[in-house]
């Protein structure tokens, strides 16, 4: 899922900051080219002698049987390379253990780390530019999910999965009170009340302030780019009027108390989405797979649509979170490393092993494969569910820059802007607040700043 902040650039990294500066752009392509049947190279490890590779990653656990066949059929196909499994959980804490790691000298191999914590890991030259051990895993990969690891035109990652914005939502309250799934974010609103008023324990959603990716991606759809490039400057759009339309409709829904303010995976939310009091949650076709962790028993009673929209008939989305694998620049084994990264984001075999771990695979052949998988264990009644998503990765053409201190907006705004919903001060200060500092920080750091 989303969430962890990317740690903060450390100094010493001008050249690449300058090269970033001109460049860097995390593109969500909006053509969706035709998927392509290219595999990545298949020559075995040109390792001399046995390689161990240190993988580190929350998505396959090494107590997992899926996740150790996964490592066991790279070994079987690489006989030279053995996978080790460290389980490192979420960009933050990834991060950082990766920054000290590469100033000590002793890196992993591969990393995950999700696609809005790369840019500060680049920027701090801790990543690998790795655009010719993988090229031949680009055909693979549907541009709008490559351009996640590309910036200016390097390569930095192999896309391990993507998040497809959907609203994840309870469907048996939604028919028992007769409200209608919305379509767009006026029908949200409207829903929101009338199940407030259906039941006075329920809300629709919760508000999860913390959520720093989440309200990029609205602000995104509502035509905001929070970060940008121009030229060789930066432009930072938080606080223009496409985005604080966003934070008008949050606080609008805060102040009438149809939405609560609660963050997400607390034991207070999860008794909430158990008791069947918190009725949606709108993030990404991972969602569903979170849900089904923390509240099992109210499994197929759930279904996923896409997301509502700011006008009818505009589907357009950003992808919400997923992640990558990234080689670090210090890994011993950096050219294995890089082909078992292609491998398993890319490759046929790879991407649809991701799937058997409840994946939403950036690879096609994984993509591809979703169609005729299983629905999530949420919804096992949902048939359509892979149809629906596959339909929404299309219509994601809303690309989406991520800057190098995203960890100051999530700073700036989160538990700001949770106090602001408690207080029911201004959303558009809180907004703004962050802009004033995303920008001081980004001067702060030799960037030029334009409006």
């Amino acid at each position: 899922m989303t969430a962890p902040t990317p740690t903060q650039p450390r100094p010493g990294g001008h050249r690449r900051r300058t090269l970033l500066g001109a460049a860097l752009a995390i593109a969500l392509s909006a053509s969706l080219a035709a998927c392509s049947s290219g595999d990545t190279p298949s020559e075995n490890a040109s390792a001399s002698g046995p390689v161990t590779l240190e993988f580190w990653t929350w998505s396959l656990k090494g107590s997992d049987p899926a996740a150790k066949a996964i490592a066991d059929k790279y070994h079987q196909l690489n006989p030279n390379v053995t996978v080790k499994l460290s389980e490192v959980g979420g960009t933050t804490e990834t991060a950082s253990k990766l920054l000290a790691a590469d100033q000590a000298g002793d890196t992993p191999d591969v990393v995950q780390i999700e696609y809005r914590g790369l840019p500060a890991l680049v920027v701090a030259g801790a990543v690998k530019d790795i655009t010719a051990d993988v090229a031949g895993a680009k055909a693979n990969v549907e541009p709008n999910i490559w351009a996640q690891t590309t910036f200016g035109g390097q390569v930095y990652g192999v896309p391990q999965d993507i998040g497809p914005m959907v609203l994840t939502y309870r469907k048996d309250l939604f028919d028992k009170f007769g409200v209608k799934v919305p379509a767009t974010w006026d029908e949200y609103a409207e829903a929101a009340a009338q199940i407030r008023k259906k039941d006075p324990e329920a809300y629709i959603a919760s508000f999860a302030a913390n959520q720093l990716e989440f309200f990029a991606a609205h602000a995104a759809q509502a035509g905001a780019q929070w970060w940008s490039t121009d030229g060789n400057a930066w432009k930072v759009g938080i606080d223009g009027e496409a985005s604080l339309k966003t934070a008008d409709f949050w606080q609008d829904l805060v102040e009438r108390d149809l939405v609560k303010v609660e963050p997400l995976l607390t034991p207070e939310w999860n008794a909430q989405v158990n008791n069947g009091k918190i009725l949606s949650w709108a993030a990404a076709a991972w969602a569903p797979s979170v849900i089904y962790s923390v509240a099992p028993d109210t499994a197929g009673k759930w279904e996923s649509a896409p997301l509502p929209q700011w006008t009818k008939g505009q589907a357009a989305v950003p992808f919400l979170g997923g992640s990558a694998y990234l080689v670090p620049a210090k890994s011993q084994h950096a050219q294995e490393a890089a082909k078992f990264a292609a491998w398993l984001g890319a490759s046929e075999e790879g991407s649809k092993l991701l799937l058997g771990l409840d994946l939403f695979p950036g690879g096609n052949a994984g993509r591809q494969a979703t169609l005729t998988h299983e629905p999530p264990k949420l919804m096992p009644q949902q048939k359509d569910f892979y149809q629906v998503t596959d339909q929404v990765i299309k219509n994601t053409t809303i690309p989406v820059t991520w800057g190098p201190n995203v960890n100051v907006a999530q700073t700036a705004f989160g538990d700001v802007l949770n106090k602001a919903a408690l207080d029911k001060t201004s959303f558009r200060a809180v907004y703004q607040a962050t802009q004033q500092a995303v920008v001081a920080d980004l001067q702060k750091s030799g960037y030029t700043v334009t409006k």
